[in-house]
């Protein structure tokens, strides 16, 4: 993700926290910045926002995943790096450890789940987590993608609600990464349409 969708995914969270309705953040980002989209903004317009967003407390600082693991190796701090980009908390991770390596003992071994990553030390079961974060981490950037595409068209969330009526698992689109892969890419085609028929008008 580039710096400046950063920007544009810390103004809708910030956003959507001191306001209820798009019109209205769409309302606020104009009196700031003579704009109504982020898309539309310079990347010092955006910043500008996000700085008024961290003034309301509507925008957290950046943060470490958390506690330090006892285990460092490559794979644990793979682990955290994942963790830090999604500001996650080790918890998390500690989660998704939990349910890959047994969980309450309903998996193979009849075994409950490991519950601390400190005490993960097969290669399999860490390469499991890992690919449960770069799921999530996958979920999270289509879904910024599919925010900053509505962003850029003036559309809302009530566009895609309507989009993916009728498919299997609509209402939970938001963590659905073969529904939220062709959202994305009905938004780029609207885009690409949209600005060819505005190059081709007289």
């Amino acid at each position: 993700m580039s710096s400046r969708q950063k920007l544009i995914q810390l103004v809708h969270i910030g956003a959507s926290r001191l306001f209820k309705d798009e019109e209205a953040r769409r309302t606020w980002q104009g009196d700031h910045t003579g704009e109504r989209s982020c898309s539309k903004m310079t990347d010092k317009e955006l910043k500008h926002l996000v700085n008024l967003l961290r003034d309301a407390k509507a925008i957290k600082p950046p943060k470490r995943a958390g506690r330090k693991p006892f285990n460092r190796s490559p794979y644990m701090a793979k682990i955290e790096a994942l963790l830090t980009d999604m500001q996650l908390s080790w918890e998390y991770a500690e989660t998704i450890a939990w349910h890959v390596t047994g969980g309450k003992g309903h998996a193979t071994t009849g075994r409950p789940g490991i519950e601390r990553l400190e005490w993960v030390h097969k290669r399999q079961q860490f390469e499991a987590i890992i690919a449960a974060l770069y799921q999530e981490q996958k979920k999270r950037s289509l879904l910024q993608t599919v925010e900053y595409l509505l962003d850029a068209m003036n559309l809302s969330e009530s566009y895609v609600e309507k989009l993916v009526a009728g498919r299997a698992n609509a209402s939970k689109w938001r963590r659905n990464v073969p529904l939220l892969n062709a959202i994305v890419d009905h938004l780029n085609d609207k885009v690409a349409f949209e600005r060819a028929t505005q190059v081709a008008l007289p």
